[in-house]
């Protein structure tokens, strides 16, 4: 029974700073867009860089024209095709933007992954502020950079993530589901890191950074490595760390609005999630380094993101042993207190945006458990293999580097202590 209380009172106050600390956030974001109209610095120049690899040509000729639509100049554009195999598809969509002032589409022959070419990008930026944006991601009002841009008048904001949305929201349950976790993750997740400028994701489709630490840090943002192998996927957690680890604020600016496209099927979810997972548990390896040197919620969410997984796994078993050999409706207690959490979690988005949609939230509680949870145990078991599974998949490139100190030892000890957690927790 102790380890249920443990459980409970840590997983509950952790939604419940979320929940806090995030309206605080969103609160300030409101009174900060009343303050000064969202205007921004219009001496200050952004390129917003654009990586491309095997994209829809719609959903490319979408992105592009969204960002063609902006209000703020001066804009310049830096598209990057990667070795995409339908690059005759991309050609006449490239050799029409690239007639706008400002504007260049460069092509790689060959696939090097998303990072070389931002890098690419990166090294023929001139740009104040960089924005980075994924070639499905669609900027869904025209004062969107100019939004996002402006919080950089604040001289400690060395990164900025915006609001990112689900495009294809309405294609399937699925797809509404994610919709509802995207919001909450960056409404309520970013929301309250953000209260304390530790952002720890600076979210792929639709971040702004500081263009003088992009130089600064691009080179270094490349020759990551894990295990010995260069590092193609996980940029944006990896960005967001070197930027953190400066002992820059990293922002979340709920006014400044994008939508991408999400996976609409469960194979490419999980496969995704997996991508994500190995993600979050290496980048958890470099953040644990400088955590004491920032604000203490950093280090507080971040562990508890690292052991809520392992706890509930431990309390799930139990619950197992306990509803076989003693009474089988502790089965029926715990999906009612599953059922609970994630109506609680999704109450304040309902509260927020009036859409019924965040009532059905309670299934990815389920998900969650059934699914995700085992993800997270398959992409721990399997983080030393550099096999991303990503739809824009690309060779592993070895790269001169350095590697944190004692990387692999670290990842081993963290293993350890988790796979400790979890046995503690059987064993009550």
């Amino acid at each position: 029974m102790g380890y249920y209380l443990i459980y409970g009172a840590l997983a509950l106050t952790h939604i419940f700073a979320q929940l806090v600390f995030g309206h605080a956030e969103h609160v300030r974001n409101a009174r900060r867009l009343r303050r000064d109209g969202g205007s921004g610095d219009e001496r200050c120049l952004v390129t917003v860089v654009v990586p491309v690899f095997n994209e829809d040509p719609v959903l490319l000729r979408r992105c592009l024209e969204s960002i063609a639509g902006q209000d703020y100049q001066p804009l310049e554009v830096i598209v990057v095709d990667d070795g995409s195999q339908n690059h005759a598809q991309h050609a006449a969509i490239y050799a029409e933007y690239t007639q706008l002032p400002g504007w260049t589409a460069l092509q790689e022959r060959v696939n090097r992954g998303k990072r070389m070419a931002q890098k690419l990008a990166f090294d023929r930026s001139t740009g104040d502020v960089i924005v980075t944006i994924d070639s499905d991601t669609l900027l869904r009002t025209p004062d969107a950079i100019r939004r996002i841009q402006r919080r950089f008048g604040d001289r400690r904001v060395g990164a900025v993530t915006g609001s990112v949305s689900v495009a294809n929201e309405s294609k399937n349950v699925l797809t509404r589901l994610i919709a509802a976790r995207y919001w909450m993750a960056f409404h309520q997740e970013r929301a309250a890191q953000s209260l304390f400028g530790v952002t720890m994701c600076c979210s792929g489709p639709f971040s702004a950074f500081r263009g003088e630490l992009i130089r600064d840090l691009k080179d270094a943002y490349v020759a990551q490595t894990f295990f010995g192998r260069a590092c193609t996927f996980g940029d944006d957690r990896h960005l967001t760390n070197l930027i953190l680890a400066g002992g820059w604020r990293v922002v979340y600016d709920d006014n400044a609005h994008a939508k991408t496209n999400v996976p609409d099927t469960l194979r490419a979810y999980l496969r995704q999630q997996v991508r994500w997972n190995k993600s979050f548990y290496r980048e958890a390896l470099w953040t644990a380094r400088f955590a004491h040197r920032r604000h203490p919620y950093l280090a507080y969410d971040l562990l508890l993101q690292l052991i809520l997984p392992f706890m509930l796994i431990a309390a799930l078993l139990t619950v197992a042993y306990h509803a076989i050999t003693i009474n089988a409706n502790l089965l029926w207690h715990w999906a009612a207190v599953l059922a609970g959490i994630a109506l609680l979690r999704s109450a304040y988005g309902l509260a927020r945006t009036r859409k019924p949609s965040f009532l059905i939230f309670v299934l990815y509680g389920f998900i969650h458990v059934a699914l995700l949870i085992p993800v997270r145990l398959y992409a721990l078991a399997t983080l030393r293999r550099n096999h991303w599974g990503s739809r824009a998949e690309s060779t592993a490139v070895r790269l001169p580097t350095t590697r944190p100190a004692g990387a692999s030892t670290s990842a081993l000890f963290t293993i350890v202590v988790l796979l400790g957690l979890l046995a503690i927790g059987l064993r009550r």
